[in-house]
């Protein structure tokens, strides 16, 4: 079966979507943006399919990545801004300076601003935001995890950390960078009815938790000019198929979508954005073979890449709509070497001869996560054409809540991913590569990738791409990863002048202000 015929049936079969007018009862008539909203008497109204629900509205717990962040960055906004070259610029800070050795962050916050109830937005309430971040057990509380914070007086916010973090402003354009009332922190009120530093504000009476919010603009929000609606309105939609339905329909005026919906999009009138948004391949997690000792072997992890037909995986399960790389950078970093997605030719009998010269002939077994959705179309694949060298695959079943605990714990030695990129070539180092990354989850070392990385943080200009440029050849070389494929994005308006241009450096889905 094609990848395309299996997530049909499977979003077939899974979506029950009700008839909905969209509709709120006791709200003044509304102009819906099913296209570019025409200006009138009635609120400027944009409606969004979101493919999750929140865990709630409590800063600690929001995620950076996906379109769930509309929602609280439609609440809180960030000190930074990161624009669609991975440029960070002023926001809630007006000014900032990273010092020379990459471990002191200074801000100076705006002054006059305030939340939503009233009461200053001032460096007490950043601190306290956080410091309430890194003790929150949320997936971004790791930026931030070793920051120390320091508030010399009520507008100026001074982040330390131990090390070279050459990432500290970007980190401020996303979850980490959220400002909450520290009252509501306090209380726990911030969950379920934040008030707002932000562009908008949680209408809650006008909100159905777990399905349905409605945020209202504020006017005296600093930058509201750059805010084109009154009214945004989040539906939640899992279901791919749902969210193209109520694109297609009319009922929403925007979502994420599926490579495999992306031509049926187009073909039904819907303006669709595709951009070089993630890699997919798989990850060597065990790069030290402390698990499984042949993954220690570099000619064990080259001969892995050589088993898999990246061209034919470009061409036949994304229609053409990736592109065939063996480097986990995005196109459109500094860090992207065109020339490096030649390094593992699809060559079986080569990989073969690595595998005997390593002395694992008789290959090894391997276990790896299980997960409903990608992993459980990609596995067979995995399990087939590593099979050809001899490496024995045993899926591991996961699901519930402890699925990312099991996969972030360094549970699994190898495993399926498809992960994020971003335009800044730092972001990606700071994330997959450093012992501390989030994603490097046995915190693998390479003592002559070490300086590198160190240099990575202090670098700047075209000393820097270069450094970037080192490590992407570097990890390549050592067969950290085993891409398969570049893999575009799509988000589906329903017309062009909705979203001109979509700054998101993580290419993914626009942002708030970017919808016109």
């Amino acid at each position: 079966m094609k990848r395309q015929q299996f997530l049909r049936a499977a979003t077939a079969t899974a979506a029950t979507v009700a008839a909905s007018p969209f509709a709120l009862a006791g709200c003044a008539p509304e102009e819906r943006a099913t296209g570019p909203a025409p200006r009138g008497s009635g609120p400027r109204t944009l409606i969004l399919g979101v493919s999750g629900e929140p865990q709630s509205f409590d800063p600690a717990l929001q995620q950076s990545g996906g379109d769930q962040r509309w929602r609280w960055q439609a609440t809180f906004d960030t000190l930074l801004h990161c624009e669609a070259d991975g440029t960070v610029v002023p926001n809630a800070a007006e000014s900032y300076e990273l010092s020379d050795d990459a471990t002191t962050l200074t801000m100076s916050l705006r002054k006059g601003m305030t939340f939503s109830d009233g009461s200053p937005i001032d460096s007490a309430a950043v601190k306290a935001t956080i410091e309430h971040m890194k003790e929150g057990g949320g997936s971004d509380s790791g930026r931030v995890a070793d920051v120390e914070v320091r508030i010399p007086d009520d507008h100026t916010v001074v982040l330390e950390a131990p090390r070279p973090t050459g990432q500290l402003p970007m980190f401020m354009c996303l979850a980490p960078g959220a400002i909450a009332e520290p009252g509501q922190i306090d209380s726990g009120a911030v969950a379920a009815a934040p008030v707002s530093s932000g562009p908008y504000v949680l209408d809650v009476a006008g909100s159905t938790s777990g399905s349905r919010y409605r945020f209202e603009k504020r006017e005296d929000y600093w930058n509201a000019d750059a805010y084109s609606y009154d009214v945004v309105e989040f539906v939640t939609m899992p279901e791919a198929t749902a969210r193209l339905n109520a694109l297609m329909s009319g009922e929403i005026g925007g979502a994420v979508v599926t490579f495999d919906q992306a031509e049926e999009a187009r073909q039904s009138g819907l303006h669709v954005l595709a951009e070089p948004g993630t890699w997919t391949g798989m990850y060597l997690n065990d790069r030290a073979g402390e698990m499984v000792p042949a993954l220690g072997d570099v000619r064990v992890r080259r001969a892995m890449n050589m088993v898999f037909d990246r061209e034919a995986i470009a061409a036949h399960l994304y229609a053409g709509e990736a592109t065939a790389t063996a480097q986990i950078f995005n196109p459109g970093s500094s860090a992207y070497d065109a020339s490096l997605d030649g390094t593992y030719p699809f060559d079986v009998s080569e990989a073969r001869r690595l595998m005997e010269e390593a002395g694992y002939a008789d290959g090894f077994g391997i276990e790896v996560p299980s997960v409903s959705g990608d992993s459980a179309f990609y596995n067979p694949l995995i399990i087939q054409q590593l099979g050809l060298i001899g490496i024995r695959v045993t899926e591991i079943p996961l699901a519930g809540p402890t699925v990312l605990t099991d996969i972030l714990g360094g549970r699994f030695p190898v495993m399926y991913t498809r992960m994020g990129t971003s335009s800044s070539s730092l972001f990606s180092i700071v994330e997959a590569l450093e012992p501390g990354s989030i994603w490097n989850v046995m915190r693998s070392e390479d003592p002559a990738l070490e300086p590198l990385l160190e240099e990575a943080q202090v670098a700047q200009g075209d000393d820097a791409d270069q450094v970037y440029r080192e490590i992407n050849a570097h990890v390549v070389d050592e067969a950290w990863f085993v891409p398969w494929v570049a893999e575009n994005t799509f988000f589906a308006v329903a017309d062009a002048s909705m979203v001109p241009e979509m700054t998101d450096p993580f290419r993914y889905c626009p942002y708030l202000r970017d919808f016109k």
